[in-house]
């Protein structure tokens, strides 16, 4: 055997001879005392364990250094007699001390001797294993480097060359471990990788699926109407009985047929399927009115504008087919989500821009002083519609006098006085004279509109009260939210509120549900949406967060949607039934003001601090057009006021309906009248 093996293993052997048997902890100082022994004898009881320990001679092994002071470690000395620990014992604050030394300080003090920790007996448990290991594991290394330092001097070449062949061929052991932890944790990676990226591919291949079947249905649909329709020589044949307005027909019917027959054979070249827009999916018949190569392609450009929303859009109303179509018979069978798509796009496209059929002013006030409208409200029969404001007062104009007019000065056809600023109004939906309207003081006014008078008032509220709503179908019932965090019901037949429903925050906005009589929306300052049924107000249907925070409007697309307005300048689409955000709507500009929101089932509008309107669609999260109001000069003005300057904005929205007609006010009390063309 080589001698340098040899040298390892003895010391190894000895080393291991010196921790078993606790004789290598030998200190210099111990020895230079050893005079002052039989004083030590005579010292107390506490101590006497450490003095009858065997104080043997310092030993030296592997010719190498005597054991000093500074060779102890200190994590192997007891802090209480300094000596190298005997049956080492952890107490649960973490320190480790002899276990007769910490029975008698417990004895006496019934603390930590280190760090003053009450405990008592119990608390110390054996922690002799693991002093051994970290013994074991420290002292190896040391005892190595000990012996080539000391003993180096007697090895001879071949010793040296065996030990270096043995630390080299472990040196690669390790190197080798090193680099293949490395690599297994880049292959891991690069595993993980090709699993996120082939999941990506089989759901990119499922989508290239979808769509090309699609393509091939939009491609038989064309294929189908072209077939139903005239042939161009039999138009084209003129008889003897044809007049000057016969022979127009017959030009549009050859133009419409050539523009089915280009857009077919472009859709089969090219599977351009968003260039034949000429089904409807109501009623699957053609539509004149998009037939226009002019208008077709204002609506392609418009349609490639949006073109991200419409994916979004598309995949939302195919998410079905996509994740679910088991086969192909079940594809092929459930094509509502394209039909959804195709009347998405189709109302998406319908209109182009917002002009103005009239303008009303809410006050005649020359100083311009504000005048800020807050409502407005159609009636049942979309006839009338009232306007009210911070004037206190309530205006009630005739939809038809108004557009009919060729000037903007129009007169009410009736105006009702309140005492206090008017935050709301709202029409009943049976009783087409009966108007009920809410105020800064917190008051419930119903009143009639046909002779102006207040037929019945409510104060139960204690602070300013923002919203009312008649509900559709109990059309006794009138919901009002305060600004005292309470929701109240009223009933035309009752002086007083038959229910009270009590919130956390101040009750921004209120709104029934249009199909049912006891389900009712709020939104309030704590940022969310609440749903309630009012035969249990003890818990919420469905509290919808998302918004950012108080949420000023809400309002019912359909018995199942509802739309939200927020002052962190987005709107939020909700499904009852789900009480995460469907989509949210941007681009407007609303971070402190009220400013109105209104929708038709279709679209939605709502105001915006940069003194416009805008117009959204509910399947697509951008605006489809603005309308800017002109800035409002004062007569008494001077200066010219920039238009930023003037701190105007959008206040109020309603749709009137059935119908493509907006009504908007803003804060200087202009009322445009606005149509979607």
């Amino acid at each position: 055997m080589p001698k340098g093996l040899e040298y390892l293993q003895r010391a190894q052997y000895f080393y291991y001879i010196i921790i078993i048997n606790n004789k290598f902890q030998v200190q210099n100082y111990k020895l230079n005392m050893s005079t002052d022994g039989d004083e030590a004898g005579t010292s107390t009881s506490s101590y006497n364990h450490r003095l009858s320990r065997p104080q043997t001679q310092i030993i030296t092994f592997m010719q190498g250094v005597n054991s000093t002071i500074e060779d102890k470690n200190s994590d192997y000395l007891c802090p209480i007699c300094f000596e190298t620990i005997e049956e080492a014992h952890v107490t649960r604050c973490g320190h480790t001390f002899c276990y007769k030394c910490i029975i008698r300080s417990l004895e006496t003090l019934g603390k930590c001797p280190k760090c003053i920790a009450a405990f008592d007996h119990a608390l110390a448990r054996d922690n002799k294993n693991n002093f051994l290991a970290l013994d074991s594991s420290t002292g190896i290394s040391d005892g190595l480097r000990n012996f080539i330092t000391s003993d180096s001097i007697n090895l001879s070449l071949p010793d040296v060359n065996a030990m270096l062949e043995v630390l080299i061929q472990r040196k690669h052991l390790l190197e080798a471990e090193s680099y293949a932890a490395q690599n297994r944790l880049l292959y891991e990676f690069l595993k993980h990788l090709l699993t996120q990226k082939e999941e990506q591919r089989n759901q990119l291949q499922k989508e290239v699926t979808l769509i090309k079947r699609d393509i091939k249905e939009v491609e038989n649909i064309l294929k189908d109407l072209q077939k139903k329709c005239p042939r161009l020589e039999d138009i084209k044949k003129p008889t003897e009985y044809d007049s000057a307005q016969v022979t127009a027909i017959r030009k549009e019917m050859i133009n419409l047929i050539n523009i089915i027959d280009s857009s077919t054979i472009k859709s089969c070249e090219e599977a351009n399927v968003f260039s034949s827009p000429y089904i409807n999916s109501s009623n699957n018949q053609c539509k004149y009115d998009l037939t226009s190569s002019s208008t077709l392609a204002v609506r392609r450009r418009r349609m490639h504008a949006h073109f991200d929303d419409f994916v979004q859009c598309y995949f939302d109303a195919r998410a079905k087919q996509l994740h679910f179509a088991a086969n192909n018979s079940d594809f092929q069978s459930t094509n509502s989500g394209l039909n959804i798509f195709r009347e998405d796009l189709i109302k998406f496209s319908r209109f182009n821009s917002l002009r103005p059929l009239a303008t009303l002013n809410y006050s005649s006030d020359i100083f311009n002083h504000s005048t800020i409208v807050s409502s407005i409200e159609f009636d049942k029969d979309n006839e009338f519609f009232a306007i009210a404001g911070v004037t206190k007062r309530i205006k009630v104009f005739d939809y038809n006098i108004v557009i009919r007019g060729t000037v903007d000065l129009h007169y009410p056809c009736i105006e009702m006085t309140s005492t206090s600023k008017i935050s709301c109004v709202s029409w009943n939906s049976f009783h087409k004279g009966i108007l009920a309207s809410s105020d800064y003081e917190g008051t419930v006014t119903v009143w009639d509109a046909m002779t102006g008078q207040r037929t019945k008032a409510f104060h139960e509220h204690e602070k300013r009260c923002w919203s009312i709503d008649f509900n559709d179908i109990d059309t006794r019932l009138i919901a009002s939210g305060s600004d005292d965090a309470r929701v109240k019901l009223w009933s035309l037949n009752m002086d007083h509120s038959v229910a009270s429903l009590e919130a956390k925050a101040n009750v921004c906005c209120v709104k029934f549900n249009p199909r049912s009589s006891c389900h009712l929306a709020f939104g309030s300052a704590d940022h969310c949406v609440h749903y309630y049924d009012l035969r249990n107000m003890k818990e919420a249907l469905c509290i919808f967060k998302g918004h950012k925070k108080a949420v000023s409007y809400v309002k019912f697309v359909n018995e199942q949607e509802i739309v939200s307005a927020s002052t962190d300048s987005q709107l939020k689409m909700w499904n009852i039934n789900n009480p995460y955000c469907l989509r949210s709507f941007v681009g407007h500009v609303n971070e402190k003001n009220f400013v109105g929101l209104a929708t038709d089932g279709d679209y939605v509008a709502c105001g915006s601090e940069n003194n416009a309107l805008y117009v959204y669609y509910k399947g697509l999260t951008k605006q489809l057009f603005s309308y800017k109001f002109d800035a409002a000069k004062s007569i008494l003005e001077i200066q010219e006021k920039r238009e930023e300057d003037l701190n105007e904005f959008v206040s109020a929205v309603c749709w009137r309906q059935m119908s493509n007609v907006v009504v908007a006010a803003n804060s200087q009390g202009i009322i445009k009248i606005l149509e979607l063309v």
